[in-house]
């Protein structure tokens, strides 16, 4: 599961420039985390989700897709805002 949080990561590095990833197994061989992203910045949490879902359908093989879990899309104010409590 390492391997593919890690290839997930670089190829979601690729496409959202200067993000934040943080992904995580998360049992049953599932992956879930969030990308903090400035591009996020002034879209609708629905659009950010579709232009997410976009980029790993074109990305990954029906296998690879069922291991996703939920990846939170957040700007890097909203990433620091939930860190700060």
């Amino acid at each position: 599961m390492e391997d593919f949080i890690s290839e997930l990561k670089e190829l979601l590095s690729t496409h959202f420039h200067d993000s934040e990833i943080e992904l995580d197994a998360l049992g049953a061989g599932r992956v879930g985390g969030l990308i903090a992203w400035n591009g996020f910045s002034g879209i609708e949490q629905i659009e950010r989700q579709r232009q997410l879902w976009k980029f790993l359908r074109e990305k990954l093989n029906r296998e690879q897709q069922l291991k996703l879990s939920a990846i939170l899309t957040l700007t890097p104010d909203e990433m620091a805002a939930a860190r700060a409590g």
